[in-house]
């Protein structure tokens, strides 16, 4: 009696299951489906939660493949030259401007597929590393990193307005990471004008330093009510790193005088 009220339960959860399914919500079912498949009770609604999950794998395969296609077919794709020699402004041409349409929209469902399928098992790290794999290809992060690299390259030139060449010189650098998009590589070109200059580099040098310093002092802080003896250490690390004109420094150093020895 027991085994069939189980059953009979187990049954009424599929078919709830399937009617999220049926309504879009594949998130909803995977989700039902996992919690019958690894029941320790096997009956015939938890065997048949085990299918309908390897049937959601596939079906993930194929939207993965139909999305692939949008990317790779030759209608309208922009010329390699135009995709990946933009020097370091975005063309603007109308094949250009398709192209990052097509990409922006496949990523947007990319990104909806490894949402709805991350509680399919056989699925979900296969379609985060597809979707990452896709994403790293040139001609597709030349659209996708641009709106980031962007904004890190509006930042550093505002630092550089503002005569903080040493934070400017930084920001370039993370920009740079996100080549070929044509706003990472004005900031590589930027990064390597900066770096020609010897007294620039050591001056960022000196600023990572001190941000560095900062990071500490804030965590030593935090450690004060319940580990004062860590505190003194990290307090201290920042007397012995920091330049000692610098803020830091001396709040670090009035720190130290003020905890018990």
């Amino acid at each position: 009696m027991a085994l069939w009220k189980r059953a009979a339960g187990d049954a009424a959860r599929l078919a709830n299951a399937d009617e999220a399914y049926q309504k879009g919500d594949i998130k909803l079912a995977s989700r039902a489906y996992m919690r019958l498949a690894r029941s320790r009770s096997a009956n015939e609604s938890t065997e048949a939660a085990k299918e309908r999950l390897a049937k959601l794998a596939q079906e993930a395969r194929q939207k993965l493949s139909q999305i692939d296609a949008t990317i790779t077919q030759e209608a309208d794709m922009p010329s390699a030259g135009e995709l990946l020699v933009q020097g370091d402004q975005p063309s603007n041409s109308p094949q250009m401007a398709r192209w990052r349409e097509r990409v922006t929209a496949a990523f947007r469902q990319y990104d909806q597929i490894v949402e709805d399928y991350r509680e399919v098992p056989a699925a979900a790290k296969q379609i985060k590393a597809h979707v990452a794999r896709q994403r790293r290809r040139p001609e597709c992060a030349v659209v996708l990193n641009e709106p980031e690299a962007k904004a890190l390259w509006e930042v550093a030139q505002q630092h550089e307005a503002d005569d903080h060449g040493c934070c400017a010189y930084w920001v370039y650098r993370q920009a740079a990471r996100l080549v070929p998009a044509p706003s990472a590589s004005r900031a590589a070109k930027r990064l390597a004008e900066m770096a020609q200059d010897p007294k620039l580099i050591a001056a960022a040098e000196e600023c990572r330093e001190l941000q560095k310093c900062h990071q500490i002092y804030s965590r030593a802080e935090r450690l004060i009510p319940v580990e004062p003896d860590r505190a003194k250490e990290l307090f201290a690390q920042v007397v012995q790193r920091a330049p000692k004109d610098s803020e830091v420094y001396r709040a670090a150093q009035s720190h130290l005088g003020q905890l018990p020895q």
